[in-house]
């Protein structure tokens, strides 16, 4: 929202456990908001093959969620539609 796709990009990889930078015990591997906000950064950089195969975990997540996921908060004032 702010603009600072590095940064982000970094928290969502950490938390999805794509990166050892926090222990095991606190990342969530199918995080469904962090998968959003991955992918968003990822065609931020123009990351193609990546933000292919992440946006595929992605729609896997979101199927499983109860609600619907248009962002990578639910807090987030603007809404991203990555469908």
């Amino acid at each position: 929202e702010q603009g600072h796709f590095d940064e982000a990009e970094a928290v969502y990889r950490a938390d999805l456990g794509l990166t050892n930078d926090i222990p095991r015990c606190a990342q969530h591997r199918k995080n469904v908001w962090a998968l959003h906000g991955l992918v968003e950064c990822l065609r931020q950089r123009s990351a193609t093959k990546e933000c292919e195969e992440q946006q595929n975990f992605l729609y896997d997540a979101m199927a499983k969620a109860d609600t619907r996921i248009t962002s990578s908060c639910c807090c987030r004032k603007s809404v991203v539609e990555l469908n």
